[in-house]
């Protein structure tokens, strides 16, 4: 299933389905309605078979997400018609048998519901690292829980009720600190977690793992062994009984692993979205080629990010960056919900290559030179730029980072500053990408099964920089690709310091090719932001939206929304996320109250950690 609203007093059949509903511009999916007096539920209809709702007498259990099973076989996955198989065999392995284990037995995202409607119990279990989050609105008599921030504020009445310091803080950061909302009284469920509440009592959070730094491989390669057998065997689950699958592909590393995982022996379509024909394209056309996959490209009009500003924005919530919806419009044209399986290459830079590890300065205009960890890097902070100096409450989210960087630090004394952006993973920017698709189609994501979380906690930054934990755990997939360039100039399948050479080599002919000529054009899989900005319709939007809606008590010195969409130095998602705001609030039904210039926002304090 897609999403679900539940609350603990029953609703007016239609309420919670028409907020689910809401969060879909164009055909929403079908949504079920269960009501009781244990409360009210409502289901949307995903795209991941197995996985209607399954009831009892005394339970009612929904799995949102396409978890794999590992306790048993997955052929539920391909059928004509809608069923509730893995929804059952979960339940039946919990509570019939008592013999559930959250972090082996499952892997991928996923959350899960369990209303018992006798004792009017709730039970919420959240992922590894809650690739989908739960959030929560709780007063003393009663409580609702939901998979989509702005469905459940509309059905709690908090839509006009914003929480100004996390708006700022996603204006500045592309995400709302953990376990913060941009509504004052909702919050995010903890991850790894099962989550019991009752209406009346405080909610109990029960970690069933938790990320702690505990290397227990002896050496390298035996963690890259583990990381191998779990991609590969996490898409061996998925495939083993279709016939037809997609794959993103890309000019990078990460698709071309997850080309040499999928079976040869099943039709394979490859597709990758772009500005243009260019270095990217025309790299991710010959890595389609070497795998065997029939590839197609979707290209995209100079202003597709503002195009589809009203579709994303709803689909993924505010406080959630719209600009990572990549593949709307393009689901429609390539009809991607057709497919079993959808598989993406997301995650594998966030976990297993330390992206949100800090690099010696300079190392991003020389990138064939080794990584090398950087000290001195913490997080708050640390993502303002120029704009921080227009908005009068970035001291406050400078506060709630602090305040989470050290309830991180208590997990991971080593490696806090990387983890403040991992865990949970509504803490990094890019997770849109997952919520926009898995509404969208049935999106599969190998480099977010448990053996790649709990590898990646586990190991030491060491193992990951320089590409060398997960250059050892896909060299059997890359093989078939040996010689072809990485968009960079690398050639992924060879170590760091063998490509030290070649990577130099490229890096220093387009360098000098740059300055022979202009170039062409973007040569890479995104868009071009500069363009996208200086077109006339971005102006006419920012314009438009700013004479509907203000934020003036967050702004100093009187700054005009307009310039800020316009011509301040804003970083470009500062941008995007400003306009993404701007649009929210000129077209929500209930209009925010808007803070005091002289109001500091909300408390710093955590809450689940």
């Amino acid at each position: 299933m897609s999403d679900y609203l539940f609350s603990s007093e029953r609703r007016l059949e239609g309420e919670l389905a028409c907020a689910l509903s809401s969060i879909y511009e164009l055909t929403p999916p079908v949504i079920e309605e269960f009501h009781g007096t244990w409360g009210s539920l409502a289901v949307s209809e995903g795209h991941y078979r197995g996985f209607k709702p399954f009831e009892t007498e005394r339970y009612l259990a929904v799995v949102i997400g396409g978890p794999v099973l590992y306790f048993r076989d997955n052929d539920f996955l391909v059928g004509e018609e809608p069923c509730n198989e893995g929804a059952r065999a979960v339940f039946e392995r919990w509570i019939v048998s008592g013999a559930i284990r959250w972090d082996e037995d499952l892997s991928g995202p996923f959350t899960i519901i369990l209303v018992d409607k006798q004792e009017r119990v709730v039970r919420c279990v959240t992922d590894l690292m809650s690739f989908i989050p739960v959030y929560v609105w709780q007063s003393s008599s009663s409580y609702c829980l939901g998979t989509h921030v702005d469905a459940l504020a509309a059905v709690t009445g908090e839509q006009s009720n914003l929480d100004w310091v996390s708006v700022t803080d996603f204006l500045l950061n592309d995400i709302v600190t953990y376990p913060f909302t941009v509504y004052e009284r909702i919050r995010q469920c903890a991850a790894s977690s099962e989550i019991i509440l009752n209406a009346g009592r405080p909610r109990e959070v029960k970690p069933y793992w938790q990320p702690v730094e505990d290397n227990y491989f002896e050496a390298l390669d035996d963690a890259a062994a583990v990381l191998s057998d779990g991609l590969s065997g996490y898409v061996e689950r998925v495939t083993k009984k279709m016939e037809r699958v997609a794959q993103f592909v890309s000019g990078g590393e990460d698709s071309r692993a997850l080309a040499g995982m999928i079976p040869k022996v099943i039709t394979r379509d490859a597709f990758i979205f772009l500005d243009g024909m260019n270095r990217e394209g025309q790299i991710a056309r010959k890595i389609a080629e070497i795998y065997g996959a029939r590839f197609h490209v979707g290209y995209r009009a100079p202003t597709h990010y503002l195009d589809i500003l009203p579709e994303a924005a709803r689909l993924v919530g505010l406080g959630s960056q719209y600009t990572h919806a990549h593949t709307i419009g393009f689901n429609r044209e390539f009809d991607l919900a057709d497919y079993s399986a959808v598989f993406g290459g997301f995650f594998s830079d966030t976990l297993l290559k330390c992206v949100h590890v800090r690099l010696f300065k300079g190392y991003g205009k020389l990138p064939f030179l080794p990584q090398i960890k950087r000290s001195g890097y913490q997080p708050p902070g640390a993502r303002f730029g120029k704009f921080s100096d227009f908005l009068t409450l970035a001291s406050e989210v400078r506060k709630r980072q602090w305040s989470r960087l050290e309830e991180v630090r208590k997990l991971r004394p080593n490696t806090a500053e990387e983890w403040f952006h991992l865990y949970p993973s509504s803490m990094h920017n890019d997770m849109p990408n997952l919520h926009a698709n898995r509404r969208l189609f049935a999106s599969y994501e190998p480099y977010m099964c448990k053996e790649a979380v709990k590898v990646g906690a586990a190991v030491p930054t060491a193992w990951k920089l320089n590409r060398r934990l997960f250059n050892r755990a896909t060299r059997v997939f890359l093989k078939p690709a040996k010689w072809a360039l990485h968009a960079d100039g690398r050639l992924p399948y060879f170590s760091w310091w063998q490509n030290i050479p070649i990577h130099f080599t490229v890096w220093f002919v387009r360098a000098l090719a740059g300055l022979i000529r202009r170039p062409d054009g973007n040569e890479g899989p995104w868009n071009d932001w500069n363009r996208l900005f200086s077109d006339p319709s971005w102006r006419e939007a920012a314009e438009q939206n700013a004479s509907r809606a203000s934020i003036e008590p967050l702004l100093k010195h009187d700054a005009s929304v307009t310039y800020l969409l316009t011509e301040a130095p804003l970083k470009n998602t500062q941008r995007a996320n400003l306009m993404q705001l701007m649009h929210w609030l000129a077209h929500c039904t209930d209009t925010p109250q808007l803070p005091d210039r002289a109001s500091t926002g909300g408390q710093a304090g955590q809450g689940e950690t």
